[in-house]
């Protein structure tokens, strides 16, 4: 048994706690995920597009920040040198915010849709880094986390491009929420058995 190992069970309270926020959170990306989805659909499908787009990206900002809150909560209840030290959390909860507040000033018609390409390039930066930078214990599906990232940075540039503009951002939307859902649904999955078994 290793030193990191050895360190984790002498603090079960502590693991035990961090799973709980890793769960939680975890859980309420995929809730914020499947909301994303729903409204790019509905959005692509013609229904406001515009507004859809961006309260799209607001759920999906708002969410990216509940899971990067909820992995930083777990490194503070874990003991020094677990797994969640690991975990890039800086990465998804900038992101959020830049998502939440890009997609404020585009639902208020600042500059809407320069403004949701640069938010959908910003979350797919952030899918990306969080992407390489998830661990071994949470790290179910980290690879396609960050392909997902790398899909929506270039829908977002070529958005940013003018190239049919609105679907772009709606098809990145859509993206990033399914692979928000697949992440968050794996990753609370996972954390929620690690607690029954703490």
């Amino acid at each position: 048994m290793n030193t990191t190992e050895t360190h984790v069970l002498e603090h079960p309270h502590g693991r035990y706690t961090a799973f709980k926020w890793v769960a939680g959170g975890s859980m309420m990306e995929a809730v914020g995920a499947i909301a994303t989805m729903a409204l790019a659909i509905i959005g692509l499908a013609g229904i406001l597009s515009p507004s859809m787009a961006a309260i799209a990206t607001i759920v999906l900002g708002a969410s990216l920040v509940i899971e990067g809150g909820s992995f930083g909560a777990a490194q503070a209840s874990a003991a020094a040198g677990t797994e969640f030290e690991a975990r890039d959390t800086s990465a998804a909860f900038l992101g959020g915010v830049a998502g939440i507040v890009l997609g404020i000033l585009a639902l208020l018609g600042v500059a809407p849709l320069t403004l949701l390409a640069v938010a959908i390039i910003a979350l797919g930066a952030s899918f990306l880094l969080s992407g390489f930078g998830q661990s071994s214990a949470f790290g179910a599906g980290a690879g396609g986390h960050a392909l997902v990232g790398l899909g929506a940075l270039v829908l977002g540039i070529l958005a940013v491009v003018g190239q049919s503009p609105l679907v772009l951002i709606l098809a990145a939307l859509l993206a990033l929420g399914a692979g928000a859902l697949f992440s968050g649904s794996a990753q609370g999955t996972k954390a929620v058995a690690e607690t029954s078994r703490t």
